[in-house]
């Protein structure tokens, strides 16, 4: 058995398609295959995209026999809780530890600078296999990963294979990507809205500021429209400050192409000002530039 498992503490939308995706390609092709989802995904996959039915909650692994595939995260320590070098059959990612995979599995890494690992294995199914057996349910979940994780193509790690998947993809779907891309952003907007305290809690990592060698709780929110959010700031600080005393939260403005950016203190804020070069508007810090959290995160740890 060929095991695909939630490897994190939470399951956003590239993770969720890319391992329903693959897992679905395996089985197809006739290598028995089984996810694991022990969490319910995050605000990024919209209860009209989650396919429950297709979710495991249990995983029988056995060492003996059976290997991993681990898509979209990288970090030793929370893999190797599932399975040891030998065990694994792939580790797909964005950059970040392909050093240590190379020299621990080979070219059974495949770390890539690419906008969404969902578009990796988009291409890998028509690479093997067949794009007309893509259900549309899946296309759907494939396409919205790879327009979360670029920010509809707008940040810095998006690549022409992510724009030519995600055309693909519409085309299947008999839509556009603007069409496409309208529905799901404004479909998690409401997943957002409506669930505030849920969709921040499970959307949250924990980082240490190299500069100052402390930790913080770091959360991200990407929506169409961040406009409903701003009279929304003391709930949203209120909801950080029961996680942690020390954090930041980066709202995403898609159809703006900004972040506004709250920290917990004044020290912080100065802090993301200067390292993001922000501008303070009412509450909030304001980017004209619209950065994912792993690129805030890559600036921190170079900083």
């Amino acid at each position: 058995m060929i095991w695909l498992p939630i490897v994190g503490n939470y399951a956003d939308i590239d993770v969720y398609a890319s391992i329903l995706a693959y897992e679905n390609l395996l089985n197809q092709r006739g290598k028995p295959a089984q996810n694991y989802i022990p969490v319910a995904p995050n605000y990024s996959v919209p209860p009209d995209l989650r396919i429950p039915e297709l979710e495991h909650k249990t995983f029988d692994f056995n060492p003996t026999a059976d290997q991993v595939i681990i898509l979209d995260i990288s970090k030793p320590e929370l893999i190797y809780k599932f399975a040891n070098d030998e065990q694994i059959l792939e580790v797909i990612d964005h950059p970040g530890y392909e050093e240590y995979w190379q020299e621990h599995i080979g070219k059974r890494a495949i770390i890539e600078p690419i906008g969404a690992v969902a578009t990796s294995i988009f291409e890998w199914w028509g690479e093997c296999w067949d794009y007309s057996k893509i259900s549309p349910e899946i296309a759907k979940l494939l396409l919205s990963a790879i327009l979360d994780n670029t920010l509809n193509f707008n940040a810095d790690i998006t690549t022409v294979r992510d724009h030519e998947a995600a055309v693909k993809l519409a085309e299947m779907l008999h839509t556009t990507v603007a069409d496409f891309a309208n529905w799901y952003f404004l479909a998690v907007g409401k997943t957002i809205t409506q669930n505030l305290k849920s969709s921040i809690t499970k959307d949250i990592k924990q980082i240490k500021i190299s500069a100052t060698s402390s930790e913080i709780t770091f959360a991200q929110l990407t929506l169409w429209d961040a406009k409903g959010l701003s009279s929304k700031i003391s709930e949203i600080r209120q909801i950080m400050n029961t996680i942690s005393s020390n954090y930041l939260i980066s709202v995403i403005s898609i159809s703006e192409k900004q972040n506004y950016i709250l920290t917990s203190s004044s020290e912080l804020s100065e802090y993301f000002a200067q390292l993001l070069h922000l501008k303070h508007q009412a509450n909030w810090l304001v980017s004209n530039q619209l950065y994912l959290r792993k690129e805030i995160i890559a600036k921190l740890l170079s900083d």
